[in-house]
Formats: structure tokens, sequence, C-alpha cells
């Protein structure tokens, strides 16, 4: 096997935030750099298990995708149901990818819900209450989406990719590395 030193990088994590400084690793004559965190398929992987600042950027990324399809959005001949199933389609998959390896905090899922909240405020808008405007509360847009928020769809993801690895050959690395951390 040869090792492209230039390409290879490796990182030690840890379970607490402030593990020790992994140096560089020496294999025969090459050298692999250590680092905290590496880009992977989207995701932002660290050395702390720590998913926030991945799961900040994907929210951003879902802000600039509602953005690029605000025209859509803002359409008033488009109706709410094919509004709601534009943001289902084009702008939470955008959010919502890799979210299978993610292990989401309470502080996680409430940016995550309040994300999804100004969205569906922008789609539904305000309703006429006594003569008077007000914008729709957080139960009354659950109710609307019928509980198919965004954090049940990450953890519906999880269950999934779970079943897909369970499936795998007993000899497939992430099956194996799921095993061997779940004893």
């Amino acid at each position: 096997m040869e090792i492209n030193e230039r390409k290879t990088k490796y990182m030690a994590t840890y379970t607490y935030e402030h593990g020790r400084n992994a140096g560089d690793l020496r294999i025969e004559n090459k050298t692999c750099e250590a680092v905290q965190s590496f880009q992977y398929m989207g995701n932002i992987i660290g050395n702390t298990n720590n998913n926030n600042k991945c799961i900040k950027e994907r929210i951003m990324m879902g802000i600039k995708a509602y953005y690029a399809n605000r025209q859509l959005v803002n359409s008033s001949l488009i109706s709410r149901s094919s509004k709601l199933q534009i943001y289902r389609t084009l702008v939470r998959p955008v959010v919502t990818c890799g979210s299978e390896s993610w292990t989401l905090t309470m502080e996680e899922e409430r940016a995550l819900a309040v994300f999804e909240g100004k969205i569906l405020q922008r789609i539904y808008g305000s309703v006429k209450e006594k003569e008077l405007w007000r914008i729709q509360r957080n139960d009354e847009l659950e109710a609307i989406i019928k509980g198919e928020n965004i954090v049940r769809f990450i953890k519906r993801q999880r269950i999934r990719w779970l079943d897909y690895i369970e499936r795998m050959q007993d000899t497939a690395i992430p099956k194996r590395c799921t095993e061997s951390c779940m004893q």
C-alpha cells in the first residue's frame, strides 16, 4: 500500500472538550498530519464528537436554499401545501444531509426547530383572529404539518440507517464499527 503524505491526515477523538493535542504520526519514512476536524461528505467531523458547528453550518445552507427558492415560496399562485412540499424536497434535505450520524443535544434540536418554524411561518403566514392579525403559534404549525417536524425526520433517518447497517454483511466496516461501539 502506498501512502500519499499530502492527502493522508489523521484525527484522534475524545469524549471531553479539551483532549490532548495529538502530534504528527510517523509511519516508516512518511509523516501524517494530525487534525482537529475535517469535512467529509459535507459534514464537519471534529475530535470531540460535537455536531454543533456542523449543524449550524447546515442550517445556514438551508437558509440559503430557502432564499434560492424564495420566489416559489412567496408566490401567491402556489398553494400552501405545494409550498410545504417545496420546503420538504428542496430545503430540508440540504439541512439534514448526513444527519444519520448526528447525536442531537436539546440545544441543537431547538436550533433545528427554530429554523423550521421560521420557514413554516413564511409559508403559512399570519391568521386573523377577532379583527387582529397574529403569527401562528408553534403548536398550530405542528398540527398543520401533522407532527412531521425536522427533528423527528432526523431521528427516523437515523433508525433507517441503523436498519441498513444491520442488514449488511458481518465483514462490512460500518457494521463492525457499530457493533464494536455497542459492546
